[in-house]
């Protein structure tokens, strides 16, 4: 009985496992020298660097973002970050 509990566990796990999607995650980073890149986290990150945050949301309900879902969001974020001055490209 024990057997078939672990076996029903180890199956329940791995169906969860294969059936929740990749999540791949990219960010904004900053050098000290003031340029900035899309960064993938997953990447080992450089030694001299921070991530950016991005004011999202309304007024009445501010939040900050730094961990974009797509490539394309990071890009539009770099963009950002560029005409409004917080990184040289």
């Amino acid at each position: 009985m024990k057997r078939l509990a672990f076996a029903i566990g180890i199956l329940t796990t791995l169906s969860v496992t294969a059936v929740s999607q990749a999540h791949a995650d990219f960010a904004v980073v900053r050098f000290s020298s003031h340029y900035c890149r899309v960064w993938a986290p997953p990447a080992a990150p450089p030694q001299d660097f921070q991530y950016l945050a991005f004011r999202r949301g309304s007024p009445d309900h501010p939040w900050w973002q730094h961990l974009f879902p797509t490539a394309t969001g990071a890009e539009k974020a770099l963009h950002e970050a560029i005409a409004t001055k917080r990184c040289l490209h």
